[in-house]
Formats: structure tokens, sequence, C-alpha cells
């Protein structure tokens, strides 16, 4: 989303949250820029949420500038605190300016994004401001080209797609890569899709998706490569099994035959017939995928016929039980490779 600055600070309260990270600093950086010009920040303090109250934030808000011509309070950690009532965002002062900042935090996804919204609804009613930071998937790659220019290193669209892929659609996390990518190849010099795969640490859900691609390209040698980089090691792979791989594969898989009933459709990802996508679960859903991601998906299910993806399904589904004793196994490590090379058997046979 735009940020204005100057929208945000005719206001009283101003909350920044959303995935992007970077974004977010962006923000605190202009506001900052702004009530503390020349780093005069005599007026300026700044409290977690989880040490202070909110009966302390408004307080220290209320205190009247000295030099300044607001008294401004950054908090940060907002989603530590539970209580957005206890904030009277109506009754500060007009000096005084509160920035709540929701950061990133571990815990229940859905549970903190709630919170958010709780939050953010009563920033709202008290007549405060809220910024959410997201990135639209759509407009990622072009956002990725733009900051490569400024780094002087050309980024290819193609380049850019394969960026944002392998980032997880985080532009905060591209931009981090960007930055190492551009010291690596130097001043003035293209970053390639080569250079990508050699620097850039991939999402766990990119691997998987290499993964998958490569079994269904019958690229058995790049497949164990891949499982081997999702394993780490092997005293680790049941742990990795159960956690990730195979979750994860079966997520493909589903996202796969809901791409594969698209194709048969004779229909596109941007025009998807309402009968085809009432078919579709409400989690994991092709539909509300990115646009990246919807095209590598229909690549793939071009070549594969639901019955494949059927018998994948159930060779996952029977790598589960074999490492949890249900069905005769080996090794976590051994019934993930068998894994592997059943699949490459079962989806390769089909497409050809």
């Amino acid at each position: 989303m735009s940020f204005s600055v100057e929208k945000a600070l005719k206001h009283r309260a101003i909350l920044l949250g959303g995935d992007e990270e970077i974004l977010v600093r962006r923000a605190i950086k202009e506001i900052v820029t702004i009530v503390a010009p020349e780093g005069d920040d005599f007026d300026m303090i700044t409290l977690d949420a989880d040490s202070a109250t909110p009966e302390q934030w408004s307080g220290a808000a209320g205190t009247a500038p000295f030099l300044a011509e607001r008294r401004t309070v950054i908090v940060r950690h907002l989603l530590r605190c539970d209580e957005p009532e206890r904030l009277l965002v109506d009754r500060l002062p007009e000096y005084a300016l509160v920035v709540l900042v929701a950061d990133e935090e571990s815990g229940d996804p859905r549970k903190l994004t709630t919170l958010r919204q709780k939050w953010e609804k009563h920033i709202n009613a008290g007549g405060g401001h809220c910024a959410v930071f997201n990135m639209d998937g759509k407009t990622l790659p072009g956002q990725l080209r733009t900051e490569a220019k400024t780094l002087n290193n050309p980024l290819s669209p193609s380049a850019a797609s394969m960026l944002a892929e392998m980032v997880g659609g985080s532009l905060s996390r591209g931009l981090d890569e960007l930055e190492k990518l551009s010291m690596f190849v130097g001043p003035g010099e293209a970053i390639t899709e080569r250079t990508l795969r050699d620097v850039v640490v991939p999402s766990r859900e990119w691997n998987i998706f290499r993964l998958v691609e490569t079994v269904a390209a019958g690229d058995i040698g790049s497949s164990l490569r891949q499982l081997q980089i999702l394993v780490g090691s092997s005293t680790k792979a049941e742990d990795a099994a159960h956690g990730q791989i195979l979750p994860m594969l079966h997520r493909q898989l589903r996202l796969i035959w809901q791409a594969r009933l698209v194709f048969e459709a004779r229909a596109s990802a941007d025009a998807i017939p309402a009968e085809v996508r009432a078919m579709f679960p409400e989690k994991p859903s092709f539909a509300k995928e990115q646009p990246y991601r919807q095209s590598k998906l229909m690549a793939l299910a071009r070549n594969m016929p639901l019955a494949s993806l059927g018998r994948g399904m159930q060779l996952i589904a029977d790598a589960d039980a074999r490492l949890k004793g249900m069905l005769p196994g080996f090794t976590a490590m051994e019934t993930l490779e068998s894994t592997i090379l059943h699949l490459a058997t079962a989806l390769r046979a089909q497409a050809a």
C-alpha cells in the first residue's frame, strides 16, 4: 500500500502493521524524520507494549512537549498487549502522537491477525489512522525490478518473478536478498536466474515446489538433492518429514489437481469458471494463490492427469503411515527417498 506520512500525522494515534516489515520500518523512519528533525528526539520516547501499560503510553504522550510541536510516543511490539480498550485515543491531547507498531511476532498467525484487526478497529473508532503494509503478489516482481535498478543491478522480468517465488512473496525478504545479490555480482552487473539459484536462500515452500517440478520432469538426481536440502541431515529426517515435507508435498499436489480442473475446463487462472471454483477446497485454494504461483501450477498441471495426482497423494499417505509404524517401513530417510522415486514413476508415467 502507499503510505502518506502527511495524512497519518493529522491524527493523534497511528497504527503501523502488516506482513512487510521493511515497509513498516520505512514508515517509522518517515514519521521520525518529521517529528524529530536533525535527530532531536527530546520530545520522543519509545516503549515496549509488554513492559508498559496503555495508560502509561497515553500518560507519556500527554506530557506537554518542550521543544517540538508534539510529544511522540512510539510503542513497539503492540500485539503483546491484548487490551486495546485501555488506550483512550479520543482523550489524547492535541499535541500528543502515539505511534503503535505491530511488529512481527512468533505464535499462531491467525490469532495475531485477529488481535491486530481488533487494535485497528479500536484505533479507527477513536479517530486514529491505520496503515497495514501487505504486498500484492501481482506487483511484487515489478517492485523488485525497481529496487534492483536503484542498486544499479538490472533484474529481468523472469528473474524478478523467480526471486518473488523464492522469497515466498515477501518484499522484505526480497529486498534483503537483493542487497546480498548486489554485493555478489558487483556494480552495474545484471542479476541472472543462475545467480539467484547460487546465492538466494529460498523459502521452504520454494524448495518443495522445486522438488515437485523435478519429480514431474523425471530429474531424479535434482529431486534427491532438493530432498537433502529440506531434510538437512538424516538424524532430522523424521521431524522434517512430519513437520514440513509430507504436508507441503500434499498441499502442492492438491493445488496442482485444482489447476488441472482449470486446464480441463479450457480456462485460465484469471478467468476460472464458477462451477470449477466451486470444487476448490477453502484451503489450499488455487484461486487464492499469487499469479506467479498460479502460472507455475498450470504449467505442471498440463502433464498431470487427475489419476496420476491421486496416485501421488496415496504415495504420500503411505509414506506417512510407514513413518508412524502403521505400514512396514525403513528408516525415515529411506522412506522419503523411496517416496520420491515412486512419485517420479507415478507422475512421469502418466505424463508420458
